[in-house]
């Protein structure tokens, strides 16, 4: 059983010896285990990890999404070990699937790879302007069911909103930032320093990635969002705020 997670290449479906099915039936068999959709040789399938595994990719897409990740030592984390294709293709794919993400309750497989993460993340890296509306959507779910949400098996929808928000900034060059400007505070509206949680503020993440997506921003207001941002809460969305505040003021 790999310790690093059972969304490995050695269950996946996609394994040329698993016959298409998810499970054990054959990566310890002697010979080759080749990715089928990537055409790919995996030396060491029970520690090798893609979004099209059977637990992140239900309807059993056939695309290769995202890049693929091997084990980057304890406590487990992942690194990426090949970049994903790129062709028109795959990216119709992605734009599509960006279409499906909705603000719905999801289960969750605890996992690094994530896969509507990992088609924000591959569209971002692509720069490809055809995804800003679907970001744009995305931004405005209403997730307020979210906001204290206790069950962790649940997709938390916040981090995907952040996500769009870092990646429209991104691929934009900050073009969209008064579109987004609204969420600098989002999450710790009524809070102070003296009653915050950092432990149950579900919506770290969007301050975390719209405070990223600012280094994309040449602009005053850029500037004077950091500045918000340094006062933050959360140590991480701080911690960032201040090295890219620093990183522009040395411009």
């Amino acid at each position: 059983m790999p310790n690093g997670g059972s969304d490995c290449c050695g269950t996946c479906w996609f394994n040329s010896k698993n016959n298409g099915e998810q499970g054990y039936q054959g990566s310890e068999k002697e010979g080759v285990v080749i990715c089928i959709i990537r055409n790919l040789e995996i030396p060491d399938p029970f520690w090798t990890y893609c979004a099209n595994h059977p637990h992140h990719n239900q309807n059993k897409i056939d695309l290769p999404l995202g890049p693929v990740y091997i084990n980057d030592g304890y406590p487990y984390s992942r690194k990426v070990w090949v970049n994903p294709p790129d062709n028109e293709e795959i990216r119709l794919k992605l734009l599509e699937l960006l279409e499906k993400i909705s603000n719905e309750p999801e289960f969750r497989y605890p996992s690094e790879t994530d896969l509507e993460e990992e088609i924000i993340k591959q569209l971002t890296a692509l720069k490809e302007i055809r995804a800003i509306e679907g970001l744009k959507r995305i931004i405005n779910l209403d997730i307020e069911d979210y906001r204290n949400q206790k069950n962790f098996i649940i997709r938390n929808k916040s981090i995907i909103v952040g996500q769009a928000i870092e990646s429209l900034l991104e691929i934009t060059n900050g073009e969209y930032l008064d579109e987004v400007e609204k969420f600098i505070n989002y999450g710790i509206e009524i809070n102070s320093m003296d009653n915050y949680d950092q432990d149950n503020d579900n919506f770290a993440a969007i301050r975390y990635h719209l405070v990223r997506g600012l280094k994309h921003c040449e602009s005053t207001k850029a500037k004077g969002l950091l500045k918000t941002a340094i006062n933050d809460p959360n140590n991480e969305v701080k911690a960032f705020a201040n090295e890219i505040l620093n990183k522009k003021n040395e411009c």
